[in-house]
């Protein structure tokens, strides 16, 4: 998995957030356990640490908080089977594939698996600052199964995937690297 940008301040917010629960929970600890001054300042840092983990991987995820729209990023995590159509066939036909997306708050993995290739992302942003209009946009490098055409080799690309009916399909188009220059659409719906 690797990092993923946004185009909104849900981070910064959630920062603070997180640092002021972690300087009441440490108030709290020290005032029940009567611990020596040189032990509640780290558990400051221990109890933020504990706090982002939980919010990283759980929390973010919460209705209430997309609800309250403490949290705007859309939560994309799961298997998506769909298709894509590409300009190496003039989009004749519809190929079968299939998306895995994992995520967090702060990273995301997305692979897709085609019957000749997989690709997995390396780079990745989403943009949900406008409730209309939500992008998942990433680079990928894609890499030919065995079975593939031997023009087929490894190469580069970049997808840019709207986020439609409340998260539950992806339709966009891709493109790839100089060298293959092909193009085409994907249709994903969460499985």
């Amino acid at each position: 998995m690797h990092s993923y940008s946004i185009d909104s301040y849900e981070r910064k917010f959630t920062y603070f957030a997180i640092a002021i629960l972690s300087i009441f929970a440490a108030w709290t600890f020290s005032q029940a356990t009567k611990f020596p001054w040189w032990i509640d300042s780290p558990s400051v840092f221990g109890f933020y640490g504990i706090l982002y983990k939980i919010h990283d991987k759980y929390l973010w995820k919460l209705k209430i908080l997309k609800k309250a729209t403490f949290v705007k990023i859309p939560n994309l995590n799961g298997s998506w089977k769909g298709y894509i159509t590409t300009s190496f066939d003039e989009h004749a036909k519809k190929l079968n594939a299939k998306l895995n997306i994992s995520q967090n708050w702060t990273s995301i993995c997305v692979v897709l698996e085609t019957e000749n290739s997989q690709s997995c992302s390396i780079a990745a942003n989403i943009i949900s600052k406008d409730p209309c209009l939500k992008i998942l946009g990433y680079e990928y490098l894609n890499e030919p199964k065995p079975s593939a055409t031997k023009t087929m080799h490894t190469h580069r690309g970049y997808a840019r995937i709207r986020i439609l009916d409340n998260e539950k399909t992806l339709e966009g188009e891709y493109f790839t690297g100089r060298d293959r220059q092909n193009f085409g659409t994907l249709e994903f719906k969460r499985i």
